[in-house]
C-alpha cells in the first residue's frame, strides 16, 4: 500500500496554516491508500501544538534557516513512498493531488510532478513565464528519486522547491507539469 507524506513549512505558510491544515485532513479522509501529515516548525509559535492536534498532523521542530533544510528535517522524519509538498494556492491543489494519489496506485508513470497555479493579469502571467514555479504551486516527489538526488540544497530558500525540480529533470526523472 502506498504511503504517502504530506509535508508543510509553518513559516511559509503564515496565516494560511489553520485554514490549509483544515482542507487536507478533510481531502485526506477520501486519499487512497495511507497517509501522514506532518508540520516543520522553527518559529515556536506556541498555538501549533494544539493546532496539529486538532489537526492530526505531527509537529517537529527545527532550528533550520532555511526552507531547504527545514524541509529537509521534515523529509527525514517522514516515511512515505510519496512526498507531498502542497502550494498555498487554493482548493484545486489538494484535489489534484487526490487525482494524483489515485493514479499512483493503479501504475507509476512517473517521478516527480508539479501543479502550476495560474497567476490572474498581464503583470503576473509574465511574471509566472519568468519563474520556473511559485510557492502556490504543489510538488510530489517519489521518495526514491529525492533521496537519488540528495535532497533539497540546505542553503536555498525559496529556490529549493524548483532547484529541486531542475535537479530531477538534469538527472532524467519522469517529471509531468500540470495547469490549475
Amino acid at each position: 500500500m502506498l504511503l504517502s507524506s504530506v509535508l508543510l513549512d509553518a513559516r511559509t505558510a503564515g496565516a494560511q496554516l489553520p485554514r490549509h491544515l483544515a482542507m487536507l485532513q478533510r481531502a485526506a479522509r477520501e486519499w487512497h491508500g495511507s497517509h501522514e501529515l506532518l508540520l516543520v516548525d522553527d518559529t515556536g509559535d506556541a498555538r501549533l501544538p494544539a493546532l496539529t492536534r486538532r489537526h492530526e498532523t505531527t509537529l517537529i521542530h527545527c532550528s533550520g534557516e532555511s526552507l531547504g533544510s527545514r524541509l529537509n528535517v521534515a523529509v527525514a522524519v517522514s516515511r512515505g513512498d510519496v512526498l507531498l509538498f502542497p502550494g498555498l494556492g487554493p482548493r484545486r491543489a489538494v484535489d489534484w493531488l487526490s487525482h494524483r494519489l489515485s493514479a499512483a496506485g493503479e501504475e507509476r508513470a512517473w517521478d516527480a510532478a508539479v501543479l502550476r497555479i495560474p497567476r490572474q493579469g498581464r503583470l503576473r502571467h509574465w511574471w509566472y513565464r519568468l519563474q520556473r514555479t511559485s510557492p502556490l504551486d504543489t510538488f510530489w516527489i517519489a521518495r526514491d528519486w529525492f533521496e537519488r538526488i540528495g535532497g533539497f540544497d540546505p542553503k536555498l530558500d525559496t529556490e529549493a522547491l524548483p532547484e529541486l525540480l531542475a535537479r530531477l529533470r538534469a538527472c532524467q526523472a519522469r517529471v509531468t507539469i500540470d495547469s490549475a
